[in-house]
């Protein structure tokens, strides 16, 4: 009787297990089957619509606190067609283009540069792209083709099923699948900076005096150019506030892009003082009516160090002068830049700039140099000089190099922008590790600055510039084409030498010195008055003709 008692339960647990493993089993088929039916294997889906009809659905994964989608499929779906190159995507409809960059808060969508709500991502030859981002890039891009631009995100899309954890004995409850909502609500849209609240005028004590009213954390970024104060801020839920000047001395004018608003405060009149006050938070800028008062006073804002080389600047200018076209010769002094063949490129640039300079004042122009001779001037230095100078267009003078095994001739004109292709981007590396002084970790600082211009290449200054700069370029291009120098190309790279420049601005590389023909061509005094003489006409007719 013992004996039978004992083997009972042994017998029970055995006809209870095999009806679990068979339970078991069938869910996991199920399972399987609903796995394998998802349209996308480990990735949410969003279903892109047109108008009102269903295009088809696209990848999507959430990445901080941004939602992204595969811009590759949404090609597909639209029947676009798209090439890669190293860090861009190039896609086209008819003859429009939109031009996505790595790492990049904004895109190319023709000449305009548009910015995105986060930086575009590539990952294993997929480009992801902020989803509100991607509609506004993919209808502007159909509009401009003369198609239908109507893209919405609706529903349809579905979200995998998560797996059920290893170590449970019995596999969870599933949840259905979620339906993503028509629109979609952003994730986040609190400014994470000053709120502008609005702008208030008045004339006190001989000054015209404009008071902008804001909240919320931080200070406004401020900047003062010559004749002008620039200022950014977040918008509130009212939107942009009446900015327009009841007194016709100070003239304002506004950007937008995204939720922020760029206000730009330009006069003829000497700014007097620029007040950040408290307890209520406002930006107070005064204009002084009093010829007394023409010297321009910054007791808030740090005035630029003066640069004991190179003479100081004198006040900007009125309109009725000589237009000013300032010349930056490439590195100096301390910073040889690319030095190849036994030629320093420091002094190449001088010498052409030099050229350039007697040309242009000899043609009845106002020519400025940043630097004469052989000293060293740090980037900002450079445009902060042409921006003090008022100056109408400024041109940077380099040699281009390559490392060994590459060849390549030929003078290249760079305007600030997104990178054209991988090369572009990694001149502007080279260029601006001049303002780090060095190699090792200070060189890794100023790569990393670099890539961070990537992220700002959509704000006000450079949006309203850019047009106008690749107009000035062009004209370069084509009286040195005419003028028997042998032209490259025209592109784009984030040259910190360009970046605070307030007027049309290039980046020249005159040519190769790593090449031996053109080094010898670059060294050359009738070959650099030929590059000066070209790049002259291309500059005096650009003036002209603006």
């Amino acid at each position: 009787m013992i004996s039978s008692i004992t083997e009972a339960p042994e017998r029970a647990p055995s006809w209870f297990g095999m009806l679990r493993r068979r339970v078991l089993s069938l869910l996991a088929v199920i399972l399987a089957a609903v796995v394998l039916a998802l349209p996308a294997q480990g990735a949410d889906v969003l279903r892109l619509y047109s108008g009102q009809s269903p295009l088809g659905d696209v990848p999507a994964e959430k990445r901080g606190n941004n939602v992204f989608v595969s811009a590759g499929e949404i090609v597909k779906l639209l029947g676009m067609q798209a090439s890669s190159k190293n860090d861009t995507l190039v896609v086209s409809s008819g003859k429009e283009k939109l031009q996505l960059v790595a790492d990049a808060a904004a895109a190319w969508l023709g000449v305009e540069l548009v910015p995105l709500a986060a930086s575009t991502v590539q990952v294993k030859g997929e480009w992801l792209v902020e989803m509100r981002s991607a509609l506004k890039l993919f209808n502007a891009l159909l509009q401009r083709s003369g198609k239908n631009g109507s893209l919405r995100w609706g529903p349809g899309g579905v979200l995998p099923l998560p797996a059920p954890p290893p170590s449970s004995p019995t596999p969870s409850p599933t949840p259905l699948p979620a339906v993503v909502p028509d629109p979609p609500k952003p994730v986040s849209t609190v400014p994470e900076g000053p709120i502008i609240n609005g702008l208030r005028w008045g004339i006190d004590d001989g000054k015209i005096r404009a008071v902008i009213d804001f909240e919320g954390p931080g200070k406004p970024e401020v900047r003062q150019e010559a004749g002008a104060v620039k200022t950014t801020f977040f918008l509130g839920k009212g939107g942009s506030p009446d900015i327009s000047s009841p007194y016709g001395e100070v003239k304002v004018s506004s950007i937008n892009y995204g939720n922020r608003i760029a206000l730009e405060f330009a006069s003829s009149l000497p700014l007097k003082e620029i007040i950040p006050l408290e307890s209520p938070n406002r930006l107070v800028i005064d204009f002084s009516r009093s010829s007394s008062s023409a010297a321009l006073k910054e007791t808030k804002l740090p005035k630029p160090a003066a640069v004991p080389t190179t003479p100081a600047p004198p006040s900007p200018r009125t309109r009725k002068g000589a237009k000013i076209v300032v010349i930056d010769a490439g590195h100096g002094g301390k910073d040889p830049g690319a030095v190849s063949n036994g030629i320093l490129e420091k002094d190449v640039n001088l010498a052409i700039s030099l050229l350039i300079a007697k040309k242009l004042k000899k043609a009845g122009y106002d020519a400025r140099l940043t630097r004469d001779r052989d000293v060293y001037l740090t980037l900002q230095k450079r445009t902060e000089l042409a921006n003090n100078w008022n100056a109408d267009v400024f041109m940077s003078i380099h040699a281009n190099a390559l490392p060994p095994g590459r060849h390549a001739t030929g003078m290249e004109i760079y305007l600030m922008a997104l990178p054209t292709d991988k090369d572009a981007m990694q001149l502007a590396l080279i260029e601006n590790r001049e303002i780090a002084g060095g190699n090792g970790d200070t060189a890794k600082a100023a790569d990393k600055k670099t890539k961070m211009l990537l992220n700002i290449l959509g704000n006000m200054q450079q949006n309203a510039k850019i047009n106008e700069s690749t107009g000035f370029a062009e004209y370069l291009f084509k009286y040195g084409k005419a003028g028997g120098i042998k032209m490259r190309r025209v592109a784009q790279a984030p040259f910190f030498v360009l970046r605070g420049a307030a007027m049309p601005a290039v980046l020249i590389e005159t040519g190769f010195l790593t090449e031996k023909s053109e080094a010898r061509l670059l060294n050359d005094k009738k070959y650099q008055d030929k590059i000066a003489e070209s790049m002259t006409r291309g500059i005096v007719d650009y003036l002209k003709n603006i």
